[in-house]
């Protein structure tokens, strides 16, 4: 008595775990690149200090001031009076609040100096300037 092979069955590739680790890494390099990015964002050339510390913090408002004077804190470009309704918002939520100015070398002074007395006017006692440490790249 002759026994007949059964047909070969076709083998179904399973897509599933490919599809699920595509996905997977997906998501990661969406929110690796998606992170906030206050320090890289703008196009700042900041001056040069010796004193200057490149650690950072972490509950910091970071105020920038670019080349044509406009204002940026927190990637949005604000008017003067929204720069004191922020500080001031800032300063009722935490009194401790901490402030980056960063100004650009080429920024005339008066620009900075709006920022600093926005701080001062919201009653924020630790503001610092930045400034990249001596020796680095640009």
């Amino acid at each position: 008595m002759r026994l007949e092979r059964e047909e070969a069955q076709e083998q179904d590739l399973n897509l599933t775990p490919l599809i699920d680790m595509v996905f997977l890494l997906l998501v990661f390099f969406l929110a690796a690149t998606t992170f906030a990015r206050t320090e890289v964002e703008m196009d700042l050339d900041l001056p040069r200090s010796q004193a200057a510390k490149s650690d950072r913090e972490t509950h910091l408002l970071v105020v920038n001031v670019r080349r044509d004077g406009s204002i940026r804190v927190d990637g949005r470009e604000v008017t003067p009076d929204g720069l004191r309704q922020r500080l001031r918002a800032a300063a009722e939520r935490n009194k401790d609040q901490s402030v980056l100015i960063r100004g650009d070398t080429s920024v005339q002074f008066g620009a900075v100096a709006m920022a600093l007395d926005a701080c001062l006017g919201a009653k924020l006692s630790k503001v610092s300037v930045a400034a990249e440490p001596e020796g680095t790249p640009r």
